[in-house]
């Protein structure tokens, strides 16, 4: 029986990219990419991967070993490149401080990160729509993990422009990246790196990965990667 618990999915795949050698690894992602363009109801484990990797970017180890891995190959061209993206590091397109739009907001926003943490564990709607606008990643985090969060509260969140890499990070990382719109929200926000952008891809609806083609303010090496894959797609 295929695993299908997020938690024991990502530590498996940790491990893998961790300790086992380099070539396993690759291959082990490449036969999850392969995979899921074939039949798009296998994308539990490649998910897990996005938010592996979203950590493991963190890990001096695993950075010093990405050049290996990005170094292995299969026997297919494309599925080579789609999988060497993964082990990419490259930052965002664009980048800028957020803005509080209300009054309500930035006077919350303005209170000690402390103080900010604990509100953002609480049930209460008010503290949570203004700490949306919060520029602590603690705080992002804590709230993608409140039962209270609505979806389209985290789609503000990974859809705000300008925003920061490191206000969105947290969310790719959260149970939330298993919602398709929050993958292609963050994917199409130019504030995320662009190598974890580039990690969703493959994960995303046809129709998603179209978009992410035409839209002029993503890298274009995002908008080429999208194009490539849906050509792959295509073939298979």
């Amino acid at each position: 029986m295929a695993l299908t618990d997020p938690s024991i999915l990502e530590a498996r795949l940790q491990n893998i990219f961790l300790n086992q050698p380099e070539q396993i690894g690759f291959d082990h992602l490449s036969g999850l990419i392969r995979a899921s363009a074939e039949s798009p109801d296998q994308l539990s484990e490649l998910i897990a991967a996005v938010r592996v990797f979203a950590r493991l970017q963190e890990n001096s180890y695993f950075r010093e070993r990405c050049r290996s891995f990005y170094c292995c190959e299969t026997d297919n061209d494309d599925i080579t490149a789609f999988t060497r993206a993964y082990f990419t590091d490259y930052p965002p397109s664009r980048a800028g401080e957020p803005n509080a739009e209300s009054q309500n907001a930035q006077t919350l926003i303005s209170q000690p990160l402390g103080v900010q943490k604990a509100m953002a564990r609480t049930h209460h709607r008010g503290h949570h729509e203004a700490l949306l606008y919060s520029p602590w990643p603690q705080v992002i985090e804590i709230l993608c993990a409140n039962p209270s969060i609505q979806e389209r509260d985290v789609l503000f969140m990974s859809s705000r422009r300008p925003t920061l890499n490191a206000l969105l990070e947290p969310i790719l990382r959260s149970a939330w990246s298993n919602r398709p719109e929050i993958r292609f929200a963050l994917a199409a926000n130019p504030a995320l790196n662009v190598s974890h952008a580039l990690r969703c891809i493959p994960t995303l609806p046809r129709t998603k990965v179209e978009i992410l083609t035409s839209l002029p303010e993503l890298h274009p090496a995002l908008c080429h990667h999208a194009k490539l894959f849906l050509s792959y797609l295509s073939r298979t």
